[in-house]
């Protein structure tokens, strides 16, 4: 019953990559709550998202935004998975799959060009 509101909740949808991702975020969970902050090398290699709004859906906060340097993704617009965390100082956020450099947020007069956008990624699973 709720798979058919929630679809995501279904165990079919489970990648094969889930448990990596849930230990890699594990492991970064711990990194935060002893205070010892997110490793330059993995902000260094984090997408940047530029002019990115935020997007409230039933399954959590999500950013849409111009990435750069995504790995699936490449240079494009895309839409987060649901974040996990946000830096306190604006620089970053991280998602199940990763973290995301923050760049400028959008101007409000770009919203509703970026929500009509055609090039948006069609799958936050992979984004």
């Amino acid at each position: 019953m709720l798979t058919r509101m929630f679809p995501f909740l279904d165990p079919a949808h489970i990648s094969l990559d889930l448990s990596h991702q849930l230990r890699a975020l594990a492991d970064d969970c711990d990194r935060l709550c002893f205070g010892r902050g997110v490793p330059t090398r993995l902000l260094d290699k984090a997408p940047l998202l530029r002019d990115w709004i935020s997007i409230l859906r039933p399954a959590g906060l999500h950013l849409a935004g111009y990435a750069v340097g995504h790995p699936v993704h490449g240079d494009r617009m895309v839409m987060t998975p649901p974040l996990w965390w946000a830096d306190p100082d604006g620089k970053w956020v991280r998602s199940l799959s990763r973290f995301y450099r923050l760049g400028s947020p959008a101007d409000a007069a770009d919203v509703p060009r970026m929500l009509g956008s055609s090039e948006a990624s069609g799958s936050e699973e992979e984004a």
